[in-house]
């Protein structure tokens, strides 16, 4: 009895071993499953990536089409102190890839475009208002002008015309933040969804009393920190003050990695219900937040005071873009026969797919797969800016990117014929930004 109990002893921890390695064995199986898997997306998204290189170079002095929105391209000439931005920061294939559960779609209908481009550098943007300073700037590393928003200072857009319930909002955004420095002195930003009265044209009453002037209001509340430390407030009001909804400090530790980098901002919001991304990560889906008495008409931006100088930090915004109308594409291209987009962004002057596209190409390639006898031409369009010739060999290029795209998301590019027609066919007046964001598209026609 005394020798069974002692080889029992000596057993149990080679059992134990034993159901360890097992174990272990099942998690390895899993995880190399999982990595499989990983490897197969990775090397699709790289081959959309290697097929949008095209022939077309992102040098804005050599092509057309300069008002395109901006994404981190070239380096620019800068008139103010700015970040030091790492080149091709948010637009690299990694980036594309953050982006893969993006379900942002942009409406088809562009009620208000903002990129500063006809404004001066080193002047306030002419049409909008504040009540401190800012100025229009470039910034090394990345494309475009940026409206630099000093602190302690708040900025009003025009009125913009009244949205309706479905609406959408883009932006791009910039953190300057000293490194190395204490996280609690950073100025905080507040972006403002407001209705107020649309007869205050550059915000003077807006900005001499706010508490009167403000009938609905819509506040996101950043508190930045260069670590993982960052945070999210969301409150909405409805007449003088009267809270509609709240959710205080949500933790965004993503926004730490983009100190000193693009990062884009979309707003869906449809009656009450309220979706919000940043750099394709959705922070907020709620059903309740929005009030809906009235309709929204003017964007505000809010920063805090800091002890630091005003030349070591800085908030930079750019590229506003507001859409209503989201397109039902499977009614368009599979009933209709045509769907037509602004919804897929390039970097300027370039054939490069920008990351924030994503939402809208994979909603395409569904509906695709869906329907495998459907074949398909793509038809790239920009708008008048440039060399008519140069344009026409952009959007051709352009064209083949996005069937590049739509081959690595599973569709067939044998289905897939491409075109450009340039600035050639017009569908909005290139007079205005609107008009030039509406001319940049892309039409797929069902052949």
């Amino acid at each position: 009895m005394r020798n069974r109990l002692l080889l029992l002893v000596l057993l149990l921890p080679a059992l134990a071993n034993s159901q360890s390695l097992m174990d272990r064995l099942k998690n390895k199986v899993k995880s190399r499953a999982e990595q499989k898997v990983d490897q197969g997306m990775d090397k699709g998204l790289d081959k959309a990536e290697e097929g949008a290189a095209g022939a077309v170079k992102k040098n804005k002095a050599s092509s057309g089409e300069e008002a395109e929105a901006t994404p981190d391209a070239e380096p620019a000439a800068s008139t103010a102190a700015t970040p030091a931005v790492s080149k091709g920061a948010v637009a690299t294939p990694a980036a594309f890839k953050s982006y893969t559960r993006y379900d942002f779609v942009p409406g088809e209908e562009i009620v208000y475009a903002e990129d500063f481009a006809q404004d001066a550098i080193g002047e306030f943007p002419l049409k909008w208002g504040t009540n401190n300073r800012g100025e229009v700037v470039t910034i090394e590393g990345m494309e475009g002008k940026w409206l630099r928003m000093f602190k302690d200072s708040r900025f009003v857009s025009p009125p913009i015309k009244s949205l309706p319930g479905n609406f959408m909002v883009e932006f791009d955004l910039v953190l300057h933040i000293p490194p190395n420095t204490l996280s609690s002195n950073f100025p905080y930003l507040e972006m403002h969804l407001l209705h107020t009265d649309p007869a205050d044209d550059r915000g003077r009453k807006l900005l001499l009393q706010r508490h009167m002037q403000v009938k609905s209001d819509m506040e996101l509340h950043l508190n930045p920190y260069p670590d993982e430390s960052s945070t999210l407030s969301l409150v909405t009001t409805e007449g003088y003050n009267d809270t509609y909804f709240s959710k205080e400090g949500k933790g965004i530790p993503s926004i730490g990695k983009y100190i000193d980098k693009r990062i884009h901002v979309a707003m869906w919001v449809q009656q009450e219900r309220l979706r919000l991304w940043i750099n394709g990560e959705k922070i907020y889906d709620l059903p309740q937040a929005m009030p809906t008495k009235l309709p929204w008409n003017r964007l505000e931006f809010q920063t805090g005071g800091s002890p630091y100088d005003e030349e070591a930090t800085g908030y930079y915004i750019s590229n506003f873009r507001l859409s209503h109308a989201a397109p039902d594409m499977r009614s368009k291209l599979i009933t209709e026969g045509k769907f037509v987009t602004s919804g897929i962004c390039f970097d300027v002057a370039s054939d490069k797919i920008r990351p924030e596209s994503a939402g809208v190409l994979q909603e395409l390639a569904k509906v695709l797969q869906e329907n495998p006898a459907v074949k398909v031409r793509i038809t790239g369009h920009t708008d008048n800016d440039g060399d008519a010739a140069k344009n026409l060999a952009l959007s051709k290029a352009r064209a083949a990117s996005v069937r590049d795209a739509l081959a690595a998301l599973g569709v067939d590019a044998a289905r897939l014929q491409t075109d450009g027609k340039g600035a050639a066919q017009p569908v909005a007046d290139n007079s205005s930004k609107e008009g030039k964001a509406k001319n940049r598209r892309v039409e797929f026609v069902k052949l």
